[in-house]
């Protein structure tokens, strides 16, 4: 498809956690569909600028930026140079997350607050400081990267479990405070996916009992997550916002 005539054509979009996994696959997604895309990363460089290298070999303009979504410096410090590069910024995907797995006992204090700064905080922060952005442009979209595991909340990722819930409930407080300013926020929230950070779980018993928990019996892949996103950044949506998008196979029927 020519860029120029992509469904995202002319936006600029950051997606932070962008150097691998779900947030490349999305960045590549929303290049390839014409968005002008800042790839972030927080410490691995040479992957980032892989994931640049692709998009801009198949034609498509892109910014490599350092973000810790932990650090309103960093943050404004990224959206500042985005800004700059990109001409605008239309589209924020908060994806950057980290987990912790295990037993509801074992889970320490440090666990829970590095989850919850990254998972957590840093969508708050990045959501807080797009706005100012977004509203000067008469409008935009937020879309962050929930979990099915904030729906049927864990059981062997009690802080992420909860991390994502909390994303769930920033997502409604955030569209309330964008809808007057045509800022539309929502959330996707995937089951099990194939991502560099899901992989071993596949042929593991929690990861088979997940699979068996959908209707369709299947793991998802990288496509059916960007596809979700891909709608909700697009203009030919405009009257959704405040959702929690579930891409589980059927997993949670909520």
């Amino acid at each position: 498809m020519n860029a120029q005539q992509g469904r995202l054509a002319g936006k600029s979009a950051i997606v932070t956690g962008s150097s691998r996994g779900l947030g490349r696959a999305i960045a590549l997604a929303f290049a390839r569909e014409g968005a002008r895309v800042a790839v972030t990363y927080q410490s691995a460089r040479d992957e980032a600028e892989a994931a640049a290298a692709e998009i801009r070999a198949a034609g498509g303009e892109c910014l490599v930026l350092p973000l810790d979504v932990r650090s309103r410096d960093s943050v404004r410090a990224c959206f500042k140079n985005a800004h700059e590069g990109l001409w605008s910024i239309d589209i924020l995907v908060n994806n950057a997350g980290i987990n912790r797995r295990g037993p509801f006992e074992e889970a320490t204090d440090e666990d829970w607050d590095q989850v919850m700064e990254v998972n957590l905080k840093g969508p708050f922060i990045c959501s807080q400081e797009v706005f100012a952005y977004m509203k000067r442009q008469g409008g935009g979209r937020i879309i962050n990267i929930s979990s099915v595991a904030g729906q049927y909340h864990g059981p062997k990722t009690v802080h992420y479990a909860v991390s994502k819930a909390g994303l769930n409930s920033l997502t409604k407080v955030v569209a309330r405070y964008g809808a007057p300013y045509n800022i539309l926020v929502n959330a996707v929230a995937p089951g099990l996916v194939l991502t560099d950070q899901t992989r071993d779980e596949f042929d593991s018993p929690a990861g088979k009992a997940v699979i068996d928990m959908t209707l369709l019996k299947r793991p998802g892949e990288m496509q059916d997550v960007t596809s979700a996103c891909l709608l909700l950044a697009e203009d030919a949506q405009r009257y959704m916002t405040g959702q929690v998008l579930s891409v589980s196979g059927g997993a949670y029927l909520g």
